[in-house]
């Protein structure tokens, strides 16, 4: 054991003789090499040049690294659950998120439709400020087509501009939006429908309504029209801050009456830069190039985004509401008679090109305060749109009911609201989104002018171009403001 032992001592002696002698060999090639680098300055400007090299690949990698494991945690949360939002039925869809591609596509279609609606309300009413909610309209005209076959079928989806002919893909195209803002606190969006006593849908038309238009069935004897239209109504009230009353008259129902389908809209938001109360004061507000009204005209300078646009001569402002991804659009004629004219070109403008063409800049805006209310019937509107056969004998909306009845829609009721002021916008109406980089443009020059002091259309948009309301302004009532600010010159700060 003992004559093991020393063998090994032996050995172990030795494997550090040769561990030294090798150190001591490459710390004199080392020093050799370094005396070499020394008497060749080049050589040392080379190797500090591979060193510097090598170490910002090393941070650009860890850079990236970081980045890109972000950017999936983010791609992560916006993607839903979607086995448990199938059980949940909770808002777990994001309007960006990969199940929700089309919502470009169902954005420029209801825009489009939004202005084809507003080009027939002009010339039915004239001269009248205008406001409605045409994803209310487009909702509501959508759960009737699910019910629709043939001919009624292919009308409503020309008309409305819907994204598809099939029934699962028009019903799911909707589901995106309603479930994006299902839990919202500022934007609150309903839809119910109201079945004779009696009668019963059919199994696929009512499983679409409840599980992708999140829509309550409730039934009702219509036969008691009163009675009937008092609960509708209560309904209405309730989904719309009491802002929209008695949307359905008793006189729109009876015996023969089958179906009512009800879509509620209500949105109540501050801006993300409130207008201070203390700048509001009397300026007028031009009807035309002779004649002006002095309102009360709310003041602020901020940065916002802001477009010239030429080609409709001109200019937009976006102005943002807190916690948000909605947003006041006001598009205002350059000049105080442009109007008509704007309305005319914006017939063959899409929405997302005026979006597109906002940047970030300082601005002095001035705003009316204003309220507005609008009712308005569109059957005719419909039937200008090329939508005539649900209104006739013809029409077929066989799919609705369990019992073979002929249906036919007999009215088509919408009512909106809004009010603009120094916080921000409520807004209400009922009827019976690529990721883009913003520009961001740091000026020294002097802030830019935009004064609604003249005939004016707004919006309220989503980020992604997605119209929930759209309005003009042609005329307001006198008032006094409450400030007794004085004037400020045009130039003054605010």
């Amino acid at each position: 054991m003992q004559t093991e032992l020393r063998a090994k001592r032996l050995e172990s002696e030795k494997n550090q003789e040769k561990n030294k002698t090798l150190e001591k060999a490459t710390n004199r090639d080392t020093h050799i090499r370094w005396l070499h680098l020394k008497q060749n300055p080049y050589l040392i400007r080379e190797l500090n040049k591979q060193r510097k090299t090598a170490k910002q690949r090393q941070i650009t990698n860890n850079i990236y690294r970081v980045w890109a494991t972000h950017s999936l945690l983010l791609l992560l949360l916006l993607q839903p659950p979607l086995h448990f939002a199938q059980i949940q039925h909770q808002s777990r869809y994001s309007m960006t998120s990969p199940d929700s591609n089309n919502v470009a596509e169902f954005s420029r279609r209801l825009a489009t439709f939004s202005l084809n609606v507003y080009n027939k309300l002009i010339t039915q009413k004239p001269n009248q400020n205008i406001i409605f909610s045409p994803f209310s309209i487009q909702t509501c005209a959508a759960m009737a087509r699910l019910g629709a076959v043939g001919e009624t079928a292919a009308q409503l989806d020309r008309g409305l501009g819907l994204i598809s002919n099939n029934e699962a893909q028009i019903a799911e195209s909707f589901h995106h939006v309603l479930t994006a803002y299902e839990n919202s606190s500022i934007l609150h969006i309903a839809n119910k429908i109201y079945i004779m006593t009696g009668f019963e849908l059919k199994d696929e038309f009512s499983s679409l309504i409840s599980k992708q238009f999140l829509s309550a069935v409730e039934p009702v004897d219509f036969a008691k029209n009163v009675e009937a239209a008092s609960k509708i109504n209560s309904w209405v009230e309730q989904r719309t801050n009491n802002l929209i009353k008695d949307l359905v008259p008793p006189s729109a129902l009876d015996k023969d009456s089958r179906l009512v389908l009800i879509n509620a809209i209500h949105f109540k938001g501050n801006w993300v830069h409130q207008f201070p109360e203390r700048d509001t004061r009397n300026e007028p507000f031009h009807l035309n190039d002779a004649d002006s009204i002095e309102v009360p005209m709310m003041n602020l300078k901020k940065r916002f985004r802001y477009a010239n646009l030429g080609d409709l001569d001109a200019t937009a402002l976006e102005l943002p509401y807190k916690d948000s991804d909605l947003s006041m659009l006001i598009v205002l004629p350059n000049s105080k008679t442009g109007l008509s004219q704007l309305e005319e070109k914006l017939r063959s403008t899409p929405l997302s090109q005026i979006t597109g063409a906002l940047y970030s800049t300082d601005v002095i805006v001035k705003l009316p305060k204003f309220k507005s209310e609008f009712e308005v019937e569109l059957s005719e509107t419909f039937k200008q749109l090329g939508m005539t056969q649900l209104f006739s004998n013809e029409a077929d909306f066989s799919n609705m009911l369990q019992s073979p009845e002929e249906l036919k829609v007999s009215k088509i009721i919408h009512k909106a609201f809004i009010d603009v002021n120094e916080k921000g916008t409520e807004a209400a109406a009922a009827t019976g989104v690529v990721v883009r980089t913003k520009r961001s443009i740091i000026s020294l020059e002097e802030p830019i002018e935009f004064h609604a002091d003249h005939p004016f259309i707004y919006m309220l948009v989503h980020q992604q171009s997605l119209p929930l309301f759209l309005g003009t302004v042609v005329r307001l009532e006198a008032g006094t403001s409450a400030s007794c600010a004085p004037k400020l010159n045009e130039r003054d700060e605010l």
